[in-house]
C-alpha cells in the first residue's frame, strides 16, 4: 500500500504549478553570465524600441490634435462666411487613424417649405391672370 501512495506524489515537482514570475525568476537564476549578459541586452534593445515607439506615438498625436484644431478654425472661417460646406479629414493618431467629418448644409425643411410657397406663388398668378380675361 505504501508504494501506491508514493506514486501519486510526483518527486522533484511541487504539487501546485508555478507562477509566471517564478518561472521567469526561475530562468535567470539558472543562467550563466554570457547567458545573462545576452538576456540584459536583448532586454535594452527592446526597451529602447518601445520607447521609439511610444515617442512616435506621441508625435503622431500631438500633430492630429494640431491638424484637427486647424480644421475646426476653417469650419468656423467658412460658417462666418455663410454657405453649406463640407470638410472630410482623416488624421493618424497613436492608436490608429481618426476621422473627422464638418458639414454644413442648409435645412431641407427650410428649402422643400421655400419650393412649395414658390409653387404656390406661381399657382395664385396663374389664378389671377386667367380670372382677368
Amino acid at each position: 500500500m505504501s508504494n501506491d501512495s508514493e506514486e501519486l506524489v510526483p518527486t522533484g515537482q511541487p504539487l501546485f504549478p508555478l507562477r509566471a514570475e517564478e518561472i521567469v525568476d526561475n530562468a535567470f537564476q539558472n543562467l550563466d553570465p554570457k547567458q545573462a549578459q545576452e538576456i540584459s541586452r536583448k532586454a535594452a534593445d527592446e526597451a529602447l524600441r518601445l520607447e521609439v515607439e511610444r515617442r512616435k506615438a506621441s508625435l503622431r498625436t500631438e500633430s492630429a490634435q494640431h491638424e484637427i484644431r486647424n480644421v475646426i478654425e476653417n469650419a468656423d472661417l467658412l460658417d462666418q462666411r455663410g454657405g453649406d460646406y463640407k470638410i472630410d479629414s482623416t488624421f493618424e493618431t497613436a492608436s490608429g487613424k481618426t476621422t473627422v467629418q464638418i458639414t454644413k448644409a442648409k435645412s431641407v425643411t427650410l428649402m422643400a417649405v421655400l419650393a412649395v410657397v414658390g409653387v404656390l406663388l406661381f399657382l395664385l398668378a396663374i389664378v389671377l391672370i386667367f380670372n382677368r380675361h
